[in-house]
């Protein structure tokens, strides 16, 4: 019986200790857990940061392409303005020309080659403007009244000869 009492004692020992054992991996599980939490929930403010700052980044890159665009129709703007004076600037002095050859046939077209030159100067001055603002409207050139030989614009020379011209 003392052998039996001897491994019942034993036995209580190896089961007190297979407890505290248990108690102790129980504990370091939690401990472990808890661990697993906290990286759990650095991971995902981390990664809400990180998709906070891809957020910012994209927003930077499209506010800098709706500059580069905004910048590229300013300038496109520009060129087209300094194009259409070019092409109006040839025009009034293809047409001085013309009403200058006429002239030199021995028509009396000197009003209409005066008014030729200051429109064709004024074209010159709204060519070499620098600062792309060329569109002055007729009005803000003559006033409420268009000149007169602004009907004579799409006139031909030949058109003009048959109108009111007279040789000299």
């Amino acid at each position: 019986m003392e052998n039996l009492a001897s491994e019942k004692e034993t036995l209580r020992e190896q089961l007190a200790s297979l407890k505290h054992q248990l108690q102790g991996v129980k504990e370091e599980s939690q401990a472990r857990g808890l661990e697993i939490e906290k990286l759990k929930a650095k991971s995902v403010a981390e990664l809400a940061k990180a998709k906070s700052d891809a957020a910012a980044t994209m927003t930077s890159y499209l506010a800098d392409a709706e500059a580069a665009n905004a910048r590229e129709r300013e300038i496109s703007s520009m060129v087209e303005a300094k194009i259409s004076s070019a092409l109006d600037h040839a025009r009034r002095q293809s047409r001085r020309m013309n009403l200058e050859e006429i002239h030199a046939r021995g028509f009396d077209l000197s009003a209409y080659i005066e008014a030729e030159k200051v429109l064709e100067e004024e074209a010159a001055t709204l060519l070499s403007d620098d600062d792309g603002s060329a569109s002055i409207s007729k009005s803000e050139r003559y006033g409420d009244e268009a000149p007169k030989d602004e009907a004579l614009q799409d006139v031909t020379p030949e058109d003009a000869i048959a109108k009111d011209v007279t040789p000299k």
